[in-house]
């Protein structure tokens, strides 16, 4: 658990009003678990179930596949990386975003080849796709490809495929109406859901709108600004704060003082007036927006944080919610730090799975059998580390979670293509020396 989970936790036991600073359907789902089961581990049990359950769904779709243990066990393989078994248990949205993510995707491709539960299959496939945009708004990024490969997989055993692929248009056309209709779809669910649960605002938009005001706006444009004077006080403050040690992003923890009256998690004053300041000021100076977004991305690619979360108690937890470290954590922490980490420290870099997402659509894009799928999963990578341009706020490794299980995924998929590709290639040539032998006896 962290700082984060832990002011959940407190909206869960009801210690404090709901409100959307993070995602409040993550938010009402614990609690419904831990009325359900009166545990309040019960929410991290659940993850890490889904997670063991996506890898062994692919693992059944590449045997399917396949025909081959050897492939289809790198499926369920993914799951005890050290890079992805890593953050498993963490009650983080990145963690259940990536874990709804997985799954769905999981569900899509077991649906392509059980076509007499393929409704169903797609159904859930969308429901999970579905969570994994509302527990995390910028996987509206990595959604992309994703809808457009659970659209292909209905489309392809639809009997309204002739007519959706009768002409480039259509086939174009096809696509882009799932993608609207998904976002339709998400925009109405995240509605009905706020209209329904009440959360209060808190405006976590403005943390974005502050850093970009503190590190593209010099003190001198701040001063003659039309803000409130009480509001440039602030700015300038925090400027200097930052400046003096060194801080480029995430001015709301480490220089602005946090809230309106220093709470962690509290929506800060006068946001209206910051976002006013924000399109006057940063949207007209784009020169100097993109050479600051430059830097932050540029860190978040080669600085790598926050790799691994030990259990630890958090001062915010109550007594009796606290978890002490185990054996289990103990073995964990070897395997993720010792050994992974410390070994293959790239693998822990979004720099790395940017790089290899690139490059497996380039390979995927020639595979002969999966292109479609290994290029969706792929592109998925790419657009959701390329989302975090304007808003990443830290170098953390959970902000590449997704990158690092999807590029897997995809790479795992190209295996099994060039098994496919060599498995077919073998036994047409078998097929051929027969004939040939039949021919030659006569």
């Amino acid at each position: 658990m962290s700082n984060d989970s832990s002011y959940q936790l407190q909206q869960v036991l009801g210690n404090i009003p709901l409100n959307d600073w993070h995602p409040a359907i993550m938010t009402e789902t614990w609690r419904l678990l831990y009325t359900v089961t009166g545990q309040i581990g019960a929410m991290a049990l659940v993850q890490i179930l889904l997670a063991f359950l996506a890898g062994t769904l692919f693992s059944i779709y590449l045997h399917d596949l396949t025909r081959r243990w050897s492939v289809s066990v790198l499926g369920i393989g993914i799951v005890f990386l050290p890079y992805v078994i890593t953050f498993l248990g963490v009650m983080w949205k990145d963690v259940q975003m990536m874990i709804a993510l997985f799954i769905g995707v999981a569900l899509t491709l077991l649906a392509d080849r059980a076509r007499k539960f393929r409704v169903p299959l797609l159904i859930a496939a969308f429901l999970f796709l579905l969570y994994g945009v509302l527990v995390r708004k910028n996987a509206a990024f990595a959604i992309l490809p994703l809808v457009v490969l659970l659209f292909v997989v209905w489309r392809n055993n639809s009997r309204f495929k002739p007519w959706l692929t009768a002409s480039k248009k259509r086939r174009l056309l096809g696509p882009v109406a799932a993608i609207a209709i998904f976002g339709i779809v998400t925009l109405l669910s995240s509605a009905s859901f706020t209209a329904v649960a009440k959360p209060e605002p808190a405006g976590q938009l403005s943390q974005v709108f502050l850093d970009d005001v503190i590190f593209t706006m010099s003190a001198d444009r701040i001063r003659n600004s039309e803000a409130p004077e009480e509001l440039k006080s602030k700015l300038i403050n925090a400027q200097k704060d930052c400046e003096s040690k060194g801080i480029i992003w995430d001015a709301y923890w480490k220089c602005y003082g946090r809230g309106a009256t220093g709470k962690p998690f509290e929506p800060i004053a006068m946001q209206t007036e910051l976002r006013n300041l924000w399109i006057q000021e940063v949207v007209t100076n784009p020169v100097n927006y993109v050479a600051y977004r430059t830097q932050t991305f540029a860190r978040f690619l080669f600085d790598t944080g926050s790799v691994y979360r030990p259990s630890q108690n958090i001062e915010s937890v109550p007594a009796e919610y606290q978890v002490n470290a185990g054996k289990a954590d103990s073995v964990l922490t070897d395997y993720v730090l010792k050994f992974g980490y410390k070994t293959f420290p790239w693998l822990f870099s979004a720099w790395f799975w940017f790089v290899a997402s690139i490059a497996t659509i380039a390979v995927g894009w020639r595979a002969k059998y999966l292109r479609v799928q290994i290029v969706a999963l792929a592109s998925s990578a790419t657009l959701y580390l390329v989302g975090y341009f304007p808003i990443v706020p830290a170098s953390d490794y959970r902000y590449s979670y997704w990158a690092a299980v999807a590029t897997s995924m995809a790479i795992t998929l190209i295996v099994a293509d060039r098994f496919l590709a060599s498995k077919r290639s073998f036994q047409a040539g078998e097929f051929a020396e027969n004939h040939v032998s039949e021919i030659a006896s006569k």
